[in-house]
């Protein structure tokens, strides 16, 4: 009782050590702003699906995280606070969850004593919860869909190990257990389609480590949760045309020389959950890693030789190795295997995967420090894995500094990506958000001549045209937004921009033209970018000058729809008012 009561007290001190020391590397990126792509993706959110995703039905992609998005949005509005709360509190409990599973697998498959067990636990949870490498999924706000799938994703496979295990009331318990089971993946896959690897790892988990009699029979399992699970997989794709999409979009996609690239990038990513420095928000890597020689296929060699080794001597190997390795590839393969990706590899991807390289550097600290040593040995790795712990508190910390701006996060991606087109676009885009219009000039000139795509150089030809436009040089302005035209005529910001150019030279006329036009484009085509709230005000402001009042109230109206508070529009809807009589 004594001794249970202790393994009880440790763990609580061990979850509160947890806490205390994950909320203090994360405190940072609270106030934090939206990055990137955030508020693009809340606004299509909330603007235009206001009310849908409160809705049990129809199942839409990502039905849950968006749900999530809603519930902050009416919580802080588009303030950032709360929604970097949820983020890190699912973290702490997927973390929690991590140390629960790792702490019973231990205990129930003899593999070490209570003791031994809560200190690989432990050790397990903090590795994994202090990794800089999921700064990604935490930080980032769109990261979300990493982490809340992998939180319900590590809760149905807890569910899982709790149902199987032998107990007096397993009548009660079983079905119960697998029944929670088996909504914790349904959640999952609410939240990131990605999280169909689980079955999967089910069977892993059987297979490694469901060998003695604490558990439950085979037969059992089968009846209860495997083929109840596969039933559940297939009514989500028949029943949500949504991820019915998704999966026929992925069979469409396959590229075996894609595949080819993936042993490095497999070598890349254990690099970063093992030493997580030098990270990067935009990975740009080069294209030799696409196999094409001899010698080039040597990855590819190797790794297909890993995997063939693992499986050919499962029996041999320790299961906790079996599993860490396989646990990786099959957590890792939705992303990084046959379907190819605009991006290689993406950080907030290696969020369930990384758990694999963890359990296995765990494993190594525990066996070394901890394990059939004198209490002397141990004192130096308690000491040892303090400073591990701080070390990497540390890490987090900086980095998560990085996403404190925009122009912060895209000049440390473009200092390790210089070559990336699209870390140069987004960089420069920040920067004329932020009004810097000399420091984008030199991004946006690059990407004017470099040889990418024609959104790309219309977006850079555009924004030199509002550049020069500050700096009076509006004939080189006009002639950039009309180069921005031709090249990309379905892109809206060209058309704002030079009905912007319009407005300011008098020709009010020409001005309401583009302004129609961009607005046209914003609704007809999807480029990333929200239809800015401005653009009602421009339309109300150049028809006004027109004279033609009930066309300004109404484009007045639809601009305070959206900021109701703003002096300029408050003042322009008393002029037209006064107008009207």
């Amino acid at each position: 009782m004594t001794n249970n009561l202790s393994t009880r007290t440790q763990s609580l001190l061990a979850t509160l050590a947890l806490f205390v020391l994950t909320l203090i590397s994360y405190a940072n990126t609270l106030l934090s702003p939206f990055n990137f792509d955030d508020q693009a993706l809340l606004q299509h959110i909330i603007l235009n699906n206001a009310n849908g995703f409160d809705q049990i039905w129809p199942l839409r992609y990502r039905h849950l995280l968006y749900f999530s998005f809603s519930f902050n949005h009416s919580l802080s509005g588009l303030e950032p606070y709360s929604y970097h709360l949820t983020n890190l509190l699912l973290h702490f409990l997927t973390s929690v969850v991590i140390f629960l599973i790792t702490f019973k697998t231990c205990v129930k498959t003899n593999a070490l004593e209570n003791k031994s067990a809560l200190g690989f636990a432990v050790i397990t949870t903090f590795l994994f919860a202090l990794n800089p490498v999921h700064t990604e999924a935490i930080t980032y706000i769109s990261g979300r869909a990493s982490s809340m799938g992998g939180f319900f994703f590590m809760l149905a496979l807890l569910f899982f190990i709790l149902g199987s295990e032998r107990k007096a009331n397993s009548s009660v318990l079983l079905p119960l257990y697998y029944t929670l089971s088996l909504s914790a993946f349904s959640l999952a896959l609410l939240s990131k389609e990605t999280t169909l690897s689980f079955p999967f790892v089910i069977i892993l988990y059987d297979l490694c480590f469901m060998r003695n009699a604490n558990w439950h029979s085979i037969k059992s399992r089968v009846f209860f949760i495997y083929l109840p699970l596969f039933i559940l997989v297939g009514g989500f794709i028949l029943f949500s045309p949504t991820l019915r999409s998704v999966m026929l979009d992925w069979l469409g996609r396959v590229d075996g020389s894609y595949a080819l690239a993936q042993p490095q990038i497999w070598a890349y990513a254990v690099k970063l959950c093992l030493f997580p420095i030098n990270l990067n928000f935009d990975y740009d890597f080069p294209d030799h890693w696409i196999p094409q020689d001899f010698f080039s296929f040597i990855p590819v060699i190797v790794g297909l030789a890993l995997i063939l080794t693992v499986l050919t001597n499962f029996r041999k190997i320790h299961p906790l190795l079996s599993f860490s390795i396989l646990w990786f590839l099959i957590t890792l393969s939705p992303t990084n295997s046959f379907l190819p990706r605009t991006d290689l590899l993406s950080e907030r991807n290696l969020y369930l995967p990384s758990l694999g390289p963890t359990l296995i550097l765990s494993y190594l600290l525990h066996q070394t420090f901890f394990l059939s040593l004198k209490n002397s040995q141990s004192r130096k790795g308690v000491v040892l894995l303090v400073i591990l712990f701080m070390l990497m508190s540390s890490l987090l910390i900086t980095r998560n500094s990085i996403y404190r701006t925009n122009i912060h996060l895209w000049q440390d991606t473009y200092k390790k990506s210089p070559a990336d087109l699209k870390v140069l676009h987004n960089l420069s885009h920040f920067y004329l958000e932020e009004k810097r219009y000399q420091q984008a000039l030199v991004p946006l000139l690059k990407l004017s001549r470099s040889e990418a795509g024609d959104f790309y150089r219309a977006f850079a030809y555009s924004n030199l045209g509002s550049i020069y436009t500050q700096n009076g040089n509006f004939d080189r302005a006009k002639k950039e937004f009309h180069k921005a035209i031709e090249l990309e005529p379905t892109l809206p910001l060209g058309y704002l921009n030079l009905g912007t150019y319009y407005a300011s030279r008098g020709n009010f006329v020409q001005a309401r033209t583009e302004f129609l036009r961009a607005r046209e484009r914003y609704i007809k085509y999807t480029w990333g970018y929200p239809m800015p709230a401005e653009l009602d005000l421009n339309l109300a402001k150049v028809t006004w000058q027109l004279n033609d009042l009930p066309t300004a109230e109404k484009h007045i109206h639809q601009f305070l729809k959206k900021v109701p508070s703003s002096s300029d529009g408050l003042l322009l809807l008393g002029k037209i008012y006064q107008s009207e009589g």
